[in-house]
């Protein structure tokens, strides 16, 4: 029995989802069946061949994971058009440990759905229950939505009265790779098989953290704050420069030791072109490369994203970037562009000291929200990367943000370090077989940093090295961390936040102000 999982249709969104939760898989061909696949995704471009094909895998005990739109098309049944804004796990939802998926856009739900509840209060998805239905139906084809470019403001969970916010991805592209692995894992379970998947970090640790700089525009006196803050703490930090700002600081920059440096921008702004982008870019980079500055790395002046930079990236031969408007609060991820793949982005949480100043957060109230953050994102094995401004301050929260790392026993990497490791994680994605109580494990590339991860349906894991074979019955199992659940009155981000637009009034209003009096 393979342990893999079949994509019918599209492969390309699958391809990127199914990489970054670490699955064997590939597309099927001319047959279909139980025991030469696990699961089979479906995108929403299948077609009647492939709906007759997918009818016939059900039937003889195979499980799948796709659309109301393409589940009604296999049970021959109807399904509901609306639009959804975003959906939630509703009490005693199989979905229990995820946020708000926020989706925006015209789905389809199913005649007997079950589960996940709408913006409007209706269930979304069919999850089945009976035996003989291995289905999953989710209003949308997670394939499509995580292709989706579209950006939008949105407020983030505080347990303050006021609200952070921040133009991010307006798809909840880390909610929803969660949302795939968990409804992998309940179907690989229903058909009485474990659950397998190349595990997210180096050496089998719960997760990790990165720490990005953003120089813009600070002192001389604030980058030696910072950096002494940085190397009392012994974190590898990677420094964007912003080298219209800091040309005369490079020398500062080139001395550090144990740090990261990538590139931010020379003008401080993304551009709508292809040719805009690229000449910001090289401006910048014939600034680092005079002071023998060579960057891996770029992060975008304010997150932003679109396809024209991702091809700027790309020509500019950059191994990574992070930009929040693209995906924020996820797992490091392959850019798709119109007719080739970019480069690796790494999200990052788009939420920082800065933020939270703006909306008038003291000391206390900072870390308070950190806490929650960390605490969410250990408790659902997530990454940790935060960013900062050196002009933003604030020491005392950073020192306590480093010193909480510590604690946890979460490992520290440099941004390209990490992106190194994710790029050899992503080419070592093996085949596996399962036979008579055993998996059995080929990949052409062998690092004892590899770990996976298996799961049965008694809600037991193993976290364990790579191995070539694996006899369950010899390995440790333990119970599975309690999974992170919604607090209450955590949907509030959702609703109208009014100091979204004072705030961009009030802001606008400065910048015309400081025009003025220069």
């Amino acid at each position: 029995m393979n342990i893999k999982i079949g994509i019918v249709g599209n492969p390309i969104g699958w391809r990127i989802l199914l990489q970054q939760i670490g699955v064997p898989h590939s597309t099927v061909q001319d047959t279909l069946l139980p025991e030469d696949y696990s699961v089979v995704v479906v995108s929403d471009d299948a077609d009647d061949r492939e709906s007759e094909m997918l009818r016939q895998y059900l039937t003889l005990g195979g499980a799948v994971l796709c659309s109301a739109k393409v589940y009604a098309r296999i049970r021959q049944s109807t399904a509901q058009t609306i639009n959804i804004d975003y959906c939630y796990p509703p009490q005693n939802s199989v979905f229990r440990s995820l946020g708000v998926i926020d989706i925006s856009a015209k789905c389809q739900i199913a005649w007997n759905a079950n589960d996940l509840k709408t913006n409007k209060g209706s269930l979304a998805a069919h999850v089945g229950i009976h035996p003989g239905d291995y289905a999953i139906a989710l209003p949308f084809d997670p394939g499509a939505l995580v292709l989706d470019q579209r950006s939008a403001l949105k407020s983030f969970p505080s347990s303050e009265r006021r609200l952070p916010f921040e133009l991010v991805s307006c798809i909840s592209k880390g909610e929803i790779r969660q949302l795939v692995s968990q409804s992998l894992e309940i179907l690989c379970h229903r058909r009485g098989l474990p659950f397998f998947h190349i595990w997210s970090f180096p050496n089998g640790a719960r997760s990790i953290f990165c720490f990005r700089i953003d120089t813009d525009y600070a002192t001389d006196e604030q980058l030696m704050d910072l950096s002494l803050i940085i190397r009392r703490n012994g974190v590898p930090a990677a420094w964007f420069i912003d080298t219209k700002s800091h040309n005369k600081s490079l020398k500062q920059f080139a001395a550090l030791e144990n740090q990261e440096i990538g590139l931010h921008c020379f003008e401080h702004q993304t551009f709508e072109t292809y040719q805009e982008n690229l000449g910001n870019i090289h401006k910048a980079q014939s600034i680092l490369h005079a002071s023998n500055i060579h960057a891996n790395g770029f992060a975008s002046p304010y997150g932003r994203w679109n396809a024209e930079l991702g091809r700027a990236l790309v020509d500019a031969g950059f191994e990574y970037s992070s930009e929040f408007s693209y995906d924020y609060d996820n797992l490091p991820v392959k850019t798709q562009l119109s007719r080739s793949e970019g480069i690796l982005q790494i999200p990052i949480h788009p939420i920082c000291i800065g933020s939270l100043k703006h909306q008038g957060y003291t000391d206390v109230q900072m870390i308070r929200y950190f806490a929650e953050v960390i605490k969410r994102k250990l408790a659902n094995r997530d990454s940790i990367v935060f960013y900062h401004h050196p002009k933003d301050g604030h020491h005392q929260v950073l020192d306590w943000i480093f010193q909480e790392m510590r604690r946890e026993r979460v490992p520290v990497k440099s941004m390209y370090e990490f992106a190194q490791w994710w790029n050899m994680r992503m080419i070592s994605i093996p085949e596996v077989e399962f036979s008579h109580g055993s998996l059995k494990i080929q990949s052409s590339i062998q690092d004892r940093s590899l770990y996976i991860r298996i799961a049965k349906a008694d809600g037991t894991e193993a976290i364990l090295p790579i191995a070539q074979q694996i006899v369950l019955d010899t390995v440790h199992w333990e119970a599975q961390p309690q999974a992170w659940t919604m607090p209450d009155n955590y949907l509030r981000m959702r609703r109208f936040n009014y100091r979204i637009p004072l705030q961009r009034t009030t802001d606008a209003l400065m910048k015309v102000v400081l025009r003025i009096t220069k």
